[in-house]
């Protein structure tokens, strides 16, 4: 009777979750415009120095080359350097567009460069990218977790946001924890390009996967065909998952992303565990940040992850992960250390949202800081001896910032909590009005309620 019971159970629950769980929506059919767009500037290996640039152009592939040349040397007509472009027409559910990609080495720091994009004989887009100079010393960038707006209106205002900020320090890359888009169709993907309204053409992209990227799921999991050939990552990844798995190093740290979502299988999970540990046993740069989707403690209630607590958690903790950035709550955490002397070291775990999506978050007290109804965006700023992080609503108010920092001589690391006087805001609100959710709400009303009384 106890099996019928749990049979008849899982069969119901899979029922109810099943589009959650397995499914996505359908996909229009589609076609793609005969010009060059979705222009993306992603990192080589050696952030300093490479870049890869793709775009989409029609459907069907043609000769396609990028020439460049230093943008000081286009005042005296200097000759452009021209490489071929790799082309393929990539087929989802339903049509096809034809991806390029080109990659540059050899860059200047602090170099300005003009690109020139041509497809064919009749398609050519001219755009500039500029190199940070100065990566030695200090870098900055944005740290962004779920994005996942169904229209893009919010995410249009957030990128707007950040191009308005031309009096404040300019990122180096944004990273992004995956679930970037609604869904794997060609239409949130034009969503998603249409929001940053072509800033994706000139700001590096550090990207990782997320469940809302991946066209099947559950056991046999498949990641939407595009992704691979839209942002073609360095193919230093465990294998069969290059460009999905990989690293990137700056002088000060090595980045290190992992698609969490399509570790599925066994060999994968070891696969991935034993490159993640040679990853961060190698590195030589001061610090070691890793970003991946779903996170080592999850934040939304009654939601976990054993494979990437129980199995990965330690790797990062041993092979010294400093800064580890997440995404899938919809929801805020941030959980530092426990150092020997009472004090909080590295690593330090994130967890933000971006989304108009928001989630209910839960109470563990492993959380340092929480929020919740909250839209934020992260700001991080490396040198050899800190990072300086901080979490910031879309106002500009300062929702949490931490300081980590490496003592001289016996290099320790220390957390320095600055957000202690900011209050913590529990604003989810998206509670039905049935006597269910009723329930629900004053639960978690009293949940809050004893959090901020423990906390004052």
């Amino acid at each position: 009777m106890i099996i019928l019971v749990l049979l008849i159970a899982s069969g119901v629950l899979l029922k109810m979750r099943w589009s959650a769980w397995f499914a996505n929506s359908p996909e229009d059919p589609y076609t793609v415009p005969d010009s060059i767009a979705r222009v993306t500037i992603v990192p080589g290996q050696a952030f300093g120095t490479e870049r890869t640039v793709s775009w989409l152009c029609g459907e069907e592939e043609r000769p396609a080359t990028l020439a460049f040349r230093a943008l000081k040397d286009s005042l005296v007509d200097a000759a452009w350097q021209v490489i071929e472009a790799s082309g393929d027409v990539i087929r989802s559910r339903s049509g096809q567009g034809a991806y390029y990609h080109a990659h540059l080495s050899r860059l200047t720091p602090g170099e300005v460069y003009q690109l020139r994009l041509r497809v064919g004989e009749d398609h050519e887009k001219v755009l500039s990218m500029a190199m940070p100079a100065m990566l030695d010393s200090v870098m900055n960038f944005v740290y962004l977790g779920d994005v996942q707006d169904p229209d893009g209106e919010m995410s249009t205002g957030l990128f707007d946001l950040f191009r308005g900020q031309a009096g404040s320090v300019r990122p180096d890359f944004f990273a992004l924890a995956g679930d970037q888009i609604e869904g794997p169709t060609d239409e949130y993907w034009r969503v998603w390009y249409d929001s940053w309204k072509g800033y994706t053409d000139e700001m590096p992209m550090i990207v990782s996967t997320g469940n809302h990227e991946y066209l099947k799921k559950g056991f046999a999991r498949e990641l939407d065909p595009r992704w691979v050939p839209q942002y073609n990552y360095p193919a230093n990844g465990p294998e069969d998952f290059e460009g999905r798995s990989y690293y990137v190093d700056f002088p000060l740290a090595r980045f290190v992303v992992i698609d969490s979502n399509g570790i599925n299988s066994p060999s994968d999970i070891w696969n991935h565990r034993a490159w993640l540990k040679e990853v961060l046993k190698a590195s030589t740069q001061p610090w070691q940040i890793v970003m991946y989707h779903h996170a080592v403690h999850c934040v939304r209630a009654g939601r976990s992850h054993p494979v990437m607590q129980y199995i990965f958690k330690p790797i990062l903790v041993e092979y010294g992960a400093d800064l580890v950035l997440q995404g899938h709550d919809h929801a805020y955490s941030r959980i530092t250390t426990p150092a020997e002397d009472g004090g909080r070291t590295a690593p330090v775990y994130l967890i933000s949202c971006s989304s108009p999506k928001l989630y209910r978050n839960g109470f563990a007290p492993i959380h340092d800081r929480l929020g919740s109804g909250i839209q934020l965006y992260q700001t991080v700023r490396v040198t050899p001896d800190t990072i300086h992080y901080t979490s910031l609503q879309y106002t500009g108010e300062v929702y949490d910032e931490l300081v980590l920092a490496r003592e001289a001589g016996t290099g320790k690391i220390t957390v320095t909590d600055k957000a202690a006087h900011i209050p913590e805001l529990f604003l989810f609100d998206n509670f039905s009005s049935s006597k269910k959710g009723q329930k629900k709400a004053k639960a978690y009303a009293d949940a809050v309620e004893k959090r901020l009384k423990s906390r004052s």
